[in-house]
């Protein structure tokens, strides 16, 4: 079982306006989240996760999707 976090009420209540803000955001730009990046938000709104550990755990799941993101060094690709 995950570690959950001791957050509040009032915090699970501001996790979730926000996620929900995130996903509106998305979705106005045409694109709908896929359940693997819905379930991390969720854990984030339980207190499952930090946003530190939502940014590496959706760094993951896009490395797992897509691969890495090659980088140009130095003007070159």
């Amino acid at each position: 079982m995950p570690l959950t976090l001791k957050i509040t009420e009032q915090e699970r209540a501001k996790r979730l306006s926000n996620v929900r803000e995130a996903l509106a955001s998305v979705r106005l730009e045409g694109l709908e989240p896929g359940q693997e990046a819905v379930s991390i938000f969720e854990r984030y709104v339980e207190g499952e996760l930090t946003l530190e550990q939502v940014g590496t755990e959706m760094d993951a799941l896009h490395d797992r999707k897509y691969g890495p993101v090659p980088v140009p060094r130095n003007g070159s690709s």
